[in-house]
């Protein structure tokens, strides 16, 4: 059994900056910003969230298929990726273009400023679907609006339940496509910052959107994360680990969330997989990281009467809200969602921050 995974595969340039950027960024001066910061350390690594994601699957045991385009700079990072045991065949290289770029600043609160060039991905949208007769789930990363929503479209018309994750893209959508896509989708998963852009644009909050869809995954960084089902919130706090490098800790937490998927697991043992996978990736500096998938397993024990069953491809699992097949992204919504007490669910002790993932 495969996994399909759309998104970027990139390379990543990263900088540390010592300081916080809240002592350096000023809101009431942002219409007229002119910055420089000091980067005290930079690196150059193996990023995209499609390739992250698909390496968090790979630790777990899984069989990711990256579905996406490269350009004519490819060849190394393809031989990267084929070395740690992923698939390439479903990766597209385009000779007249460059491979989708990243530069990211990060200070010492773990906040991210970051630069992204989508280069070939950006005509991924014209891609075939791939080969592959045993897909059974999926995701959707971030990638460009255009190959984002062709691909959404893809992964309903082939009956692929599939995780929508708009990430950094989030703006690009209007509130009545996202909630088409969220209609579409087996589950969603975005961070606290992503959740506050989204229920700007859709007036919905996690708990709402989670009457929707299946289920809503909400990570909150280093606090863990929350699923929300039917409205009803259950946290799952993160390992305390010593976080030495945030960057990509998202990816690797989806990357939990479709080992748990393709196994049939109820949400909330996809989530803690997830956190596992998340907080193991932040004790290791750049994309590379080793974990013990026993220890996922023995974290995630299957919950009577909860199972999501063996096979996503042919049954629809009990968590998600609607047979994907029956979803149409064109269907317009009859009414408008009420508005809610904005940033109600938000749990005390904690504040949102953005969190670029390449």
């Amino acid at each position: 059994m495969s996994v399909i995974i759309s998104g970027s595969i990139a390379y990543d340039t990263v900088f540390t900056h010592e300081g916080r950027f809240a002592d350096t960024l000023r809101a009431e001066a942002l219409d007229r910003l002119n910055v420089t910061l000091q980067a005290d350390s930079m690196r150059r690594t193996y990023g995209g969230c499609a390739a992250n994601i698909a390496y968090s699957l790979k630790q777990l045991g899984g069989d990711p298929l990256v579905w996406t385009a490269v350009g004519r700079d490819a060849d190394d990072y393809l031989r990267h990726l084929e070395r740690q045991g992923i698939r390439t065949d479903g990766v597209t290289v385009m000779p007249n273009e460059w491979t989708a770029q990243c530069m990211i600043t990060t200070d010492r609160d773990g906040n991210q400023l970051a630069t992204f060039s989508p280069g070939a991905m950006a005509h991924a949208d014209r891609l075939p679907w791939p080969d592959d007769t045993g897909i059974v789930c999926g995701i959707l990363a971030p990638s460009v609006r255009s190959t984002l929503l062709a691909h959404a479209k893809a992964f309903v018309s082939h009956g692929i339940p599939f995780i929508f994750d708009p990430g950094q893209t989030t703006p690009l959508f209007s509130g009545d496509e996202l909630l088409a896509l969220t209609r579409a989708a087996a589950c969603v998963a975005f961070s606290d910052y992503e959740a506050l852009m989204i229920e700007e644009h859709t007036s919905l909050s996690p708990a709402e959107l989670s009457r929707l869809t299946g289920a809503v995954f909400c990570t909150h960084g280093s606090q863990g994360s929350s699923v929300w089902q039917k409205g009803e919130e259950t946290v799952i706090p993160a390992p305390k680990v010593e976080a030495v490098d945030p960057v990509g800790a998202g990816d690797a937490y989806r990357g939990g969330l479709l080992w748990g998927m393709e196994r049939g697991l109820d949400a909330v043992s996809c989530a803690i997989a997830g956190t596992v996978m998340g907080a193991a990736k932040a004790t290791a500096t750049g994309p590379s990281y080793r974990i013990n998938a026993e220890l996922v397993e023995k974290a995630c024990p299957r919950r009577p009467g909860r199972s999501c069953g063996n096979s996503w491809k042919n049954t629809r699992a009990t968590w998600t809200g609607v047979p994907i097949y029956t979803v149409s992204l064109s269907t317009p919504f009859l009414q408008k969602p009420s508005w809610s007490s904005k940033c109600a669910w938000r749990t005390p002790g904690w504040e949102p921050r953005p969190r670029i993932r390449s």
